[in-house]
């Protein structure tokens, strides 16, 4: 029975989308940080693939026409932007640089750990873009000579955690502005945690969805530069 409903081309949506429905459920039942809806789907269908013993490539085979919807999902973000149009040209200069210092250090911080740690060249190029939307991330690490699969396991988990405890973390640091709130996590954490963000409040959400705009600029010309330097 297992194996019929696995080989059905619907199999990987409608995983997907159940299991969501029930994280979802979940989360407004206890809504703490490991509830957090991204971060139940995602390891309810690991387990349940490893569970029931299913390919990956028969789960992928339905799951696949979820990535429709990510281009115009991307788009949608463009919205609060719109909207907060004109609060976002009153800091324009602040949110640049501190977008762009945000880059640097990630960088620097990859780099840094990666030489402690004895790590090889290729995962510290394949990591230094750990921070950018997984499309600009991908190319980045292409020019820089990582490999692109660690680049995108690497972009999933920052952005997982960003949406689950991205919320905590700013009030730990006592980050209240929400201009602040929303640059911190759409700058660490790209469209998943803007996700969130957008959960937070319309400016934390305009401001994020920015922060995913600039900080893939700014990573992909900051990148070569502050690697070179570490040599």
């Amino acid at each position: 029975m297992t194996e019929i409903f696995a080989s059905s081309i619907y199999f990987g949506l409608a995983l997907s989308i159940g299991i969501y429905v029930m994280a979802v459920f979940v989360n407004k039942r206890w809504n703490v940080a490991i509830t957090t809806p991204l971060l139940l789907t995602t390891i309810g269908i690991i387990a349940v693939l490893l569970l029931f013993d299913i390919p990956y490539a028969n789960y992928q085979n339905g799951a696949k026409y979820l990535y429709y919807f990510l281009v115009p999902a991307t788009v949608c973000f463009a919205v609060p932007m719109y909207k907060q149009i004109n609060m976002l040209g009153k800091y324009k200069w602040a949110i640049v640089a501190s977008l762009v210092f945000g880059c640097a250090v990630s960088i620097a911080t990859v780099a840094l750990l990666c030489w402690a740690f004895g790590l090889s060249d290729i995962i510290r190029n394949s990591l230094a873009s750990v921070s950018v939307t997984t499309a600009i991330a991908i190319g980045i690490t292409k020019e820089l000579g990582g490999i692109a699969a660690i680049t995108v396991f690497a972009v999933i988990i920052t952005g997982i955690l960003g949406n689950a405890i991205g919320k905590q973390v700013c009030s730990i640091l006592g980050l209240r502005n929400p201009v602040a709130r929303g640059l911190a996590i759409g700058n660490s954490s790209h469209a998943m945690g803007t996700a969130k963000a957008l959960e937070m409040g319309s400016i934390e959400g305009a401001t994020s969805s920015l922060a995913i705009v600039i900080s893939g600029l700014a990573t992909a010309i900051l990148a070569p530069l502050i690697l070179w330097l570490f040599g």
